[in-house]
């Protein structure tokens, strides 16, 4: 047998190791996982939820390892949990990566060498960075400081694509465009429109204080036991990542039942959008859907995108004039004080954040507010605004250089994927989708913080590396086909 009929039947058993499941196993990890989130909600943050999630996680991880699909069904689907475990802030789907992570520590071999060279600066950055906070108080320092670098650096960075990487052995394209609509998009959307439509306001009074016609961009919502943040700097990120990928999917050659979910679910994140007034997510929304569209030129006739163009403007248009007149008396203002006057404040604030990185070269810890006076242990401090300077600020410049290598080997994936041809329309779909999302976070990280909310951002940088992976597999088909 030649090395490339050898590799060829070992890459056929390992996609069936992948891909042989019953949908019925993958309909029970998808409620299980919805089972996660309701217990969140009506729990709260409590032991009463804690104790048996981590009981839970543990058994499951340990049960359905080898039965990948449905385990990383749920995963995804339990992303959507709207709060966190214990005070450190770990994500449920987070927790699920270290146990799994725990249990194959082989994987961290196989992950990209790029990957690897990214994690290794940001654990170089955390520890030049460790003489400042350090000097603070040595053992809260490292306990404060390394839950930090565990949620916001290693989980989302390592122990994340961990949990996807073996999505890249799969062929199921539609099994693999499944898990991304029902247990990715649908969830987080669910929980955002329940939060919005049956929640109620949990900080009228703060609001209020931001002027009478400007508080809906400072609302957050008491659903259920939980908190849901709807401040537009927090939640403008993952509804620009949800309208993008639900974009993908509703104008794609699917199943019609795929397109009309996720086609709800876009009208759904996008007047949300539309709601919080944020300027930054908005403008990376409509740069990720015109990089869907371009893609789409060149695998569709213009004259079908361009009707897939004119239906989604129609759409926004029908939105924007269903909204309530104080929503759009905000929206107003809110482009007036970013187009007609052209605030420069994030100008000023990044300008803090450069003095304060030169003056801290080695880094701080993390921090996504900088002194106004170029000391750390001053009282007056601005928002960064950015977080490739987050990081730069926080670890250092290897810190720094470890997020601006992750985002740009992302880009240059996806842009170069655009030279390969994806006649299945199911995984053509999962790559736009991934397409849209990483440009989308990456321009909007120059203008907010991804990292200020768990749940926002571990659903984001699931999107992404889901994608990430399953295309992937996409490329590894076109490969052997060639050969």
């Amino acid at each position: 047998m030649t090395d490339y009929h050898y590799s060829e039947t070992r890459s056929i058993v390992s996609n069936l190791k992948l891909d042989d499941n019953s949908g019925k196993k993958n309909a029970i990890s998808f409620f299980m996982g919805m089972a996660v989130i309701v217990a969140a909600i009506l729990l709260g943050r409590s032991f009463l939820f804690y104790i048996p999630f981590l009981l839970f996680s543990v058994f499951i991880t340990l049960v359905w390892r080898r039965n990948f699909r449905p385990w990383v069904n749920l995963v995804s689907t339990s992303a959507a949990t709207p709060i966190a475990i214990a005070q450190q802030n770990f994500s449920c789907n987070l927790i699920f990566a270290i146990w799994y992570s725990f249990l194959n520590r082989q994987y961290y071999s196989s992950l990209p060498n790029w990957i690897k060279i990214a994690s290794g600066l940001a654990v170089f950055g955390l520890f030049t960075s460790s003489i400042n906070w350090m000097s603070i108080g040595i053992i809260n320092g490292m306990m404060r400081q390394g839950s930090f670098f565990v949620t916001l650096f290693l989980g989302p960075y390592l122990l994340l694509p961990i949990v996807y990487m073996k999505m890249k052995e799969s062929q199921d394209h539609t099994a693999n465009l499944q898990g991304l609509l029902f247990c990715l998009i649908i969830p987080s959307t669910l929980v955002l429109v329940g939060a919005r439509a049956f929640g109620t306001v949990a900080n009228a009074w703060e609001a209020s204080l931001h002027g009478a016609m400007l508080p809906e961009g400072f609302l957050m919502f008491r659903f259920g036991k939980v908190i849901v943040s709807f401040l537009r700097t927090d939640v403008g990120f993952i509804l620009a990542v949800l309208t993008c990928a639900s974009l993908a999917i509703s104008i794609s050659k699917v199943r019609t039942l795929y397109r009309l979910l996720s086609g709800a679910c876009f009208v759904s994140n996008l007047i949300l959008l539309f709601m919080t007034g944020s300027f930054g997510s908005g403008f990376s929304c409509l740069c990720g859907m015109l990089a869907i569209f371009s893609i789409q030129i060149k695998k569709l006739s213009v004259k079908k995108v361009l009707g897939s163009v004119v239906a989604m403007i129609c759409v926004m248009f029908v939105v924007y004039n269903l909204l309530p007149q104080s929503t759009k008396t905000y929206l107003e203002k809110r482009y007036e004080h970013r187009v007609t006057k052209a605030d420069t404040d994030r100008f000023d604030l990044w300008g803090r954040a450069l003095d304060h990185f030169f003056k801290y070269p080695e880094g701080v810890g993390l921090n996504l507010s900088v002194a106004a006076s170029i000391n750390i242990y001053h009282k007056v401090r601005s928002n960064i605004h950015n977080e490739y300077l987050v990081y730069a600020v926080s670890y250092g410049l290897f810190g720094g250089i470890a997020f601006v290598l992750i985002v740009a080997k992302l880009l240059i994936y996806y842009l170069k994927m655009r030279k390969h041809k994806i006649d299945d329309p199911y995984a053509l779909a999962t790559y736009l989708a991934g397409l849209g999302v990483v440009i989308a976070v990456s321009l909007n990280c120059m203008t907010d913080h991804l990292n200020a909310n768990r749940w926002y951002f571990n659903v984001s940088w699931s999107i992404i590396w889901y994608c990430y992976f399953c295309t992937q597999g996409v490329q590894t088909e076109n490969t052997m086909k060639s050969a």
